[in-house]
């Protein structure tokens, strides 16, 4: 996968809704493929300064231990917590597992990225968490969110692909929320 490709040509265009979940949805082609992309975010504010959200988040194969999501998660090769890293993710509602790899780690900036590279629910993704300092460190803006391209066979199920996401990530910013404000 290209990953350079999946961010050409992207604009993104913002909202805020009344449930304070800052929302994004962008439309965009990558330029040099000629290939939609899609794009969802999801944000929201916890109540606690981004390095102790951050303690939750980077633990990279941990996520299991406070998202509800997933019944299992685990490291399955690479190095922990550092880029290169592969976890295995057992899905609660089905069983359903698949793998993701750690591509971008900034603990300084508050972001982590990663990939699906086995059984993802879409052909190409680069998913991203950030976290942004509020209020003199007092409350952090968590957000959630992928690029993605469709399989060939899903080119008609984009918006319910995008609902997939967008449903996903806002459970996993509760669930966030809710472990980072205990």
């Amino acid at each position: 996968m290209k990953i350079n490709s999946l961010f050409v040509g992207i604009g993104v265009f913002s909202s805020i809704s009344l449930s304070g979940m800052v929302t994004q949805n962008v439309y965009a082609t990558d330029i040099i493929n000629n290939v939609p992309i899609q794009q969802v975010s999801r944000s929201t504010v916890i109540n606690k300064p981004c390095s102790d959200v951050w303690d939750i988040v980077s633990d990279f194969d941990g996520i299991s231990n406070w998202y509800s999501g997933f019944s299992s998660s685990s490291r399955k090769s690479g190095p922990i917590n550092q880029v290169g890293a592969i976890r295995e993710l057992t899905r609660a509602s089905n069983g359903k597992t698949f793998d993701e790899k750690l591509i971008l780690l900034d603990p300084i900036g508050y972001t982590l990225a990663y990939s699906h590279v086995k059984n993802g629910p879409v052909k190409e993704t680069v998913n991203q968490v950030k976290l942004v300092d509020l209020n003199s460190r007092q409350q952090c803006l968590a957000s959630w969110g992928s690029t993605f391209r469709l399989k060939p066979s899903q080119a008609t199920e984009a918006e319910k692909i995008k609902g997939f996401f967008v449903a996903a990530f806002e459970a996993v910013l509760i669930d966030l929320k809710n472990k980072a404000e205990e």
